[in-house]
């Protein structure tokens, strides 16, 4: 998407976010955010009192967010100018995941009520310009995937979202932003070409090697570590398999990591435990709840008292993509 597409969907991303913050306080120092006009002066759109900050303060967190700490970061360049990279968009992105459990308007405003309170003004106002274009990114990723994308492989996918990003933000913030993960994108994608097109052997696995080496060395590093967690399960399902004993698994655990590791793993089992018995102690209620046949609207509120009484913060999500899987497994169990 380029020419005129590509500022329409700017130019939007920038109104909205004008729309969020109508009414809001100008940023200290005197001036609005850049690529962001002022308010105008004449009936202006409706705003809480108070401004970005204050909404954002007064009204409490989704549940999502509750008890989780902010993922992301907003950092400075040794003149103290906003250094854009993909941690600021992964802030973003930290606040976007309550979508769904409250407006898209208040989610920018905790954003910009958080970009003000790490950053001094003109720095903050230099995030802020980059949050609308990430608001025209996200409005104009929403329409690509409206379109027949969803469908399409993945390598068009790929190619198309790489369009659109530097369409909005511009050949060298895009790759400031997206470069690392776009590499990892690309070797993947060539990954799956190579796996599928018939090597021998020795020869997929050379190539496979190779690509893997290009990768960054964080993204090699969490693989390595992905594949050693998943050889540990294999190993520890084969001693299950032969009645092993606790003390077995531990052994192989600390042989394999350290015994420093195998402790903390032995401490997750403990976790996991724990929240599986809550897990059907809540089931157990709730079935008792559904077998009071109440109107729906009181079922939903009592539903939500009854996971508030056994889970806090993100596990209340975690147990609704629980119980939505055991729903849409019975269903199609059902004849």
């Amino acid at each position: 998407m380029t020419g005129p597409r590509a500022a329409a969907v700017a130019g939007l991303g920038a109104l909205l976010l004008l729309a969020f913050l109508a009414g809001s306080e100008v940023p200290p120092g005197g001036r609005p955010s850049p690529g962001v006009a002022a308010a105008p002066p004449a009936a202006p759109p409706p705003a809480p009192a108070g401004g970005p900050a204050a909404v954002a303060g007064a009204a409490p967190l989704p549940a999502s967010l509750l008890g989780t700490r902010t993922d992301g970061d907003l950092l400075l360049d040794p003149s103290g100018r906003f250094a854009p990279g993909p941690e600021a968009l992964a802030l973003f992105d930290y606040f976007f995941a309550a979508s769904g459990e409250e407006p898209e308007e208040r989610i920018a405003l905790r954003i910009v009520a958080e970009i003000r309170r790490r950053l001094p003004p003109s720095a903050a106002a230099e995030a802020e310009a980059l949050l609308a274009r990430y608001l025209a990114y996200r409005e104009g990723a929403a329409e690509l995937f409206a379109t027949d994308l969803s469908s399409a492989d993945p390598e068009r996918r790929f190619q198309r979202i790489r369009e659109l990003r530097r369409a909005v933000f511009g050949a060298e913030l895009a790759a400031a932003l997206f470069g690392a993960e776009e590499r990892i994108l690309a070797v993947d994608l060539e990954r799956q070409r190579v796996a599928g097109a018939g090597l021998p052997p020795e020869e997929r696995a050379r190539r496979l090697a190779a690509l893997d080496a290009e990768l960054p060395e964080a993204e090699q590093r969490a693989r390595a570590e992905a594949r050693a967690a998943l050889a540990l399960r294999a190993a520890e399902a084969e001693l299950r398999a032969r009645g092993a004993a606790p003390a077995e698994i531990a052994a192989e655990r600390a042989r394999r990591f350290g015994p420093e590791a195998a402790a903390r793993l032995a401490s997750l089992d403990e976790r996991r435990a724990a929240f599986e018995a809550r897990v059907a102690a809540y089931r157990a209620e709730r079935d008792a709840l559904r077998a009071r046949e109440l109107p729906a609207e009181t079922y939903t509120e009592e539903l939500s008292r009854l996971r508030e009484a056994h889970f806090e913060g993100p596990e209340r999500l975690r147990v609704d993509a629980l119980d939505r899987l055991e729903a849409e497994a019975k269903e199609e169990a059902e004849p």
